[in-house]
């Protein structure tokens, strides 16, 4: 185990409170059960695959269904369905943290004849009930993107958050040295979240507040009054903008996921503010277009997210067919650090 996720292992547990309490806002804003702030919607489940009479029948429950990210993960799933030879359907919730829609939507699944089921949980411990009931239904589960609270799964294929909240924080100190911050000098760095309510981000912002006093100077403080944006891109916009203009000497932006990070760089490409760093995680088409700019600093954790789809539906084709599961029940998809030195790459 490397020394940044055995400090972040370390410390997470003790920052686990801090993280769902600390700051005003959190006191109202982060409770694990969140309310999505705008209207619910889903999609429904339609078949990416050619479906043919006689092949087994996955099921992809996802969290999210617009983005380049998501994108990615349903080309995974598509792939990996013609290599294995099964019918595949996907749908999901509009918005992460919409825990009870999806939740309906896996209740569908029995009467579909699905043989296997993927998810991405909306919510890491409400949706941990639907998971157990599928088990129990004898369909067996395997999850992409995010974990689950519980064990009720058979499989997860995803990022070691813990590491790449290591990393991300790590690249905001090098970022922030490489754009002319002293060590002596006074700077706050703010943190972006969708919810509190998914494992994924959870992780990842406990390792950046573990790790933080290891990688930067005393002077520099990260700011426990994290912005939220439950899943509204648009809101998220105007949350970070206002939240730069009402916080004294901002010099950085770590952002714990892909629409925060989308949100952040567009809001400090607005405001035109270049001594802002941001570090976050994918490459969002907002992000893509900071990094093209040349004139931010911007560094973001590349998740590989086909691999994901990709894996998670062989491994569903494989216990459907023959009941079979794969060695490991954790399986780390990996990161790429980019920024706009190397991102084409």
């Amino acid at each position: 185990m490397g020394m940044k996720k055995l400090l972040a292992v370390l410390f997470s547990a003790l920052l686990l409170v801090g993280v769902a309490g600390c700051g005003g806002n959190n006191a109202q804003q982060g409770a694990v059960t969140q309310k999505v702030m705008n209207a619910k919607s889903k999609q429904d489940f339609e078949p990416v695959t050619e479906v043919k009479e006689g092949r087994k029948n996955v099921y992809a429950v996802l969290k999210v269904m617009k983005g380049n990210y998501w994108e990615e993960v349903i080309r995974g799933i598509k792939d990996g369905a013609a290599k294995a030879d099964v019918n595949v359907y996907v749908g999901g919730v509009m918005k992460d943290g919409d825990w009870e829609l999806q939740r309906d939507m896996v209740k569908e699944l029995p009467s579909k004849k699905a043989d296997a089921v993927i998810l991405a949980p909306a919510d890491s411990s409400n949706m941990t009930a639907s998971a157990k009931t599928l088990r129990e239904q004898k369909l067996p589960v395997f999850l992409v993107d995010t974990a689950l609270s519980s064990n009720d799964y058979d499989a997860a294929f995803l990022t070691d958050n813990l590491e790449a909240g290591a990393e991300v924080c790590q690249q905001m100190v090098e970022q922030m040295k490489a754009s002319g911050v002293k060590e002596s000098e006074e700077a706050t760095v703010l943190v972006h979240v969708s919810t509190l309510a998914s494992t994924t981000i959870s992780d990842r912002l406990n390792s950046i507040m573990a790790n933080w006093g290891k990688f930067a100077s005393a002077s520099w403080k990260i700011e426990h009054d994290y912005i939220i944006n439950y899943g509204d891109e648009a809101g998220a916009f105007k949350l970070v903008t206002e939240k730069i203009k009402n916080t004294h000497n901002v010099k950085g932006i770590i952002a714990c996921n892909n629409g925060s990070t989308n949100a952040t760089v567009e809001a400090v490409m607005a405001a035109g503010r270049k001594d802002i760093v941001v570090t976050g995680f994918d490459l969002g088409k907002k992000t893509l277009l900071g990094l093209e700019d040349k004139n931010y600093s911007i560094a973001v954790a590349v998740q590989n997210q086909y691999k994901m789809g990709y894996e998670a539906v062989m491994a569903a084709a494989a216990a459907a067919k023959d009941g079979s599961k794969p060695a490991q029940k954790l399986v780390n998809t990996g990161i790429r650090m980019a920024d706009k030195n190397n991102y084409k790459k």
